[in-house]
């Protein structure tokens, strides 16, 4: 029987063991964090015009903490697609950056918020400041996913390459 070695592919990066529980891991914590500023940005919204003690009152004290757990598991599986092709993106080219995943959490946001509406039905377009607090949140939510698993971990590993030999030219032959 093979071993797993036989079938690497030379020079391609991969995710390295114990890796793939930190990325998940981080992916939870980043939707956290984009959950958690999405409601305060839509609780200062609504306190501007309204007042913070209106607002608490018609909501109720449990509304700041069952909305942004509503508010986790519905990023969280809204914002899957757009994450993994992110995260395969920057996983295969090594990223380390927090830049580039301060701008993909900014992308992601209202992408997610795009893609919500569209299941939802609705057909309104999101307002100017809903997008940018969407673009907010996923930015922290990058943040996030960066300092978690990124910062903290090793760059992924290269696959090992087997040895080169004489005869790894097409137009030599073994003696």
């Amino acid at each position: 029987m093979a071993s797993p070695d036989d079938f690497t592919a030379p020079d391609r990066p991969a995710v390295a063991d114990g890796r793939l529980g930190r990325i998940v891991g981080a992916y939870l914590l980043a939707c956290l964090a984009a959950s958690l500023v999405r409601t305060v940005g839509l609780i200062l919204e609504e306190s501007i015009g309204r007042g913070f003690a209106t607002v608490l009152g018609e909501n109720g004290a449990a509304a700041l903490v069952l909305v942004p757990v509503a508010s986790t598991i519905v990023i969280f599986v809204a914002a899957a697609p757009f994450a993994t092709a992110c995260l395969m993106v920057a996983e295969s080219r090594r990223w380390r950056s927090p830049i580039g995943y301060l701008v993909a959490g900014a992308a992601i946001g209202p992408a997610t918020q795009i893609l919500v509406a569209i299941f939802d039905g609705s057909t309104a377009v999101p307002s100017a400041g809903l997008s940018a607090l969407a673009a907010a949140s996923g930015a922290t939510g990058g943040w996030v996913h960066w300092l978690v698993a990124v910062r903290s971990a090793p760059p992924a590993p290269r696959l090992r390459r087997e040895p080169a030999t004489d005869f790894d030219d097409a137009e030599s032959s073994p003696p």
